[in-house]
Order: structure tokens, then C-alpha cells, then sequence
């Protein structure tokens, strides 16, 4: 896999491209995750298509948003438009895992026209707050903008301290964690540091209710499937039982593995997503 960056909204936008072929495949990944989540599954793989998969804006080795700016959900919207205009293509598969699988359905819920098909890992529909706990959303998130803003940055004294960080926070197993986390750290003076922004761990200020998200669902015209880990998040299983109804095309399997379930079944997860890429490109 090969290393990109491109410049878009004053932002450089760090990646992996893998392939060569005609048709492009935007992949994105989970929150405070980075474009190594896709390295288990393409590396080895005989692509058909080229494949860019993005560190988001705060994430890996991409630019931070500005001092004053904060991580609106919506603004990931503007990044992949941007991202595509920039690669001067008309139609892409979109690829999601986590949070980048509710970046990719709502992309495709306002861009039907650039997408082929889309295909969800562990993540469908959005997170979502009833609209009568707006205002206690606005302001949990402001407080804790508050408490943080002053925070410094936490220094390690080592790779591998971040590693068994990041180890009690997930399913991987060792050698998938350091595979995942060796774009997220760089070396400092004292020691070694996260590259990713602080303020993505405030709270949103701002979420769809349910009734704004499923109005996004109904406009996703691409075929969809969703792919879920055996040991996954419960709260997945859930947004499926609840918004399953509300998708024109939806296929969905599961594979062995967790949350990261693409990257503990691979092979299987890249199986499904390139026959699902070229039926949806027939169709």
C-alpha cells in the first residue's frame, strides 16, 4: 500500500492507496482509528478496483482542524465531497467501518449520484439524541470542551505503552493493535504522543434525532450491505433492528471476529465487499 496526501478545505489529508483499477473505492474508518485498519484486509488482496483508504481530519497522520474549529459529524460530509471532487472521478464505492460506515450512508444519503454502492462494517444508521435532550446535549458538550481545553497532552514513555493503552479498549489481539495504532503515535522529545487531535474525544454538540436520520436512510438510493462481527457491539445489532425497515437495498452478513471485525476476518470481509462492488457495478 502507498502513501497519498491531498489538500482539501486547508486540510492535508493522509492516506494508503492500494490498486490500479478504473473504478475507485473511498474507505473510511472508525473514530480515533486511522487508514491501517485496512492494511489486514487489502495488503495481500488482489484489488480490481484503487482503493484510498483516509485518515479523517484529526485522525492518523491528517491535519488537524483548526484551534477554534471542533469534530462535527456533518463536517466529515464536506471532507469526502471535497476528497472525491479532488480525484476528479464521478462514481466511487464507499466503505465504512464504525463511525466511517455513518460518514458513508450519510455521504450517500446527499450524494446518491457519486456512489455505486455502499458496504457498512460494524456501524449503520447514526448516533442519534430525541430532540427533547438537545439542549442537555449542547451543553454536556460545551462543559466538556471547558474541562479539556487545558489538558496536556499525555507523554509515554513508550510504543508499547500505548499499545497496552489501546489493548484495554478493544478486541484486537497484540499484533493487530500495533498494526493500527503505529500511524496513530509519533516521537517527541520526552517520549512518544498520540497524533490524534484531543478534541475528538469532546462530546457532540449536535446529533440527528431519529426521525432526521431515518429521513437520511430513505434517500440512499446505492445498494447497501452491512457486515457484522459475530462478537460485535451490541448497539450495531440494534441500529439494524431499528432502521433495517428504512433502507431501499440492504444485505447483510456476518463474519468471525469483534468490532474490528475486518480486520480479524480479513480475507472473508474482502471476499464479501469486492463480489458486492462488482454485482453493484453491473446492476
Amino acid at each position: 500500500m502507498q502513501p497519498f496526501n491531498i489538500q482539501i478545505n486547508n486540510l492535508n489529508i493522509h492516506g494508503l492507496k492500494m490498486g490500479s483499477g478504473d473504478e475507485v473505492v473511498i474507505a473510511l474508518h472508525g473514530w480515533l482509528d486511522n487508514s491501517a485498519s485496512y492494511i489486514p484486509m487489502l495488503a495481500n488482496a488482489k484489488v480490481q478496483q484503487t482503493w484510498y483508504c483516509l485518515d479523517f481530519a484529526g485522525h492518523g497522520l491528517s491535519s488537524w482542524r483548526s484551534d477554534d474549529a471542533h469534530y462535527y459529524f456533518v463536517d466529515y460530509i464536506d471532507d469526502i465531497y471535497q476528497f472525491i471532487n479532488a480525484l476528479g472521478v464521478k462514481k466511487v464505492h464507499l466503505v465504512g467501518h464504525s463511525m466511517g460506515a455513518m460518514v458513508a450512508g450519510l455521504f450517500a444519503s446527499c450524494f446518491s449520484d457519486y456512489v455505486t454502492s455502499v458496504t457498512f462494517i460494524e456501524g449503520i444508521g447514526c448516533v442519534t439524541t430525541p430532540s427533547e435532550e438537545v439542549t442537555q446535549q449542547l451543553k454536556s458538550a460545551i462543559l466538556n470542551r471547558d474541562r479539556l481545553k487545558n489538558k496536556k497532552p499525555r507523554v509515554y514513555q513508550s510504543k508499547e505503552q500505548i499499545h497496552q493503552a489501546r489493548a484495554q479498549t478493544t478486541d484486537l489481539n497484540s499484533q493487530l493493535v500495533e498494526v493500527l495504532m503505529e500511524r496513530n503515535i509519533k516521537t517527541i522529545k520526552n517520549g512518544f504522543a498520540l497524533t490524534t487531535d484531543p478534541k475528538l474525544k469532546n462530546h457532540s454538540g449536535f446529533r440527528f434525532d431519529e426521525a432526521q436520520c431515518i429521513g437520511a436512510i430513505k434517500n440512499i438510493i446505492a445498494p447497501c450491505q452491512l457486515i457484522l462481527g459475530d462478537t460485535g457491539y451490541t448497539f450495531v445489532k440494534q441500529n439494524l433492528e431499528n432502521y433495517t425497515k428504512y433502507y431501499n437495498s440492504l444485505n447483510v452478513i456476518t463474519v468471525e471476529g469483534g468490532h474490528h471485525c475486518h480486520m480479524q476476518s480479513s480475507a472473508h470481509c474482502f471476499e464479501q465487499i469486492q463480489a458486492f462492488m462488482v454485482q453493484s457495478s453491473v446492476c
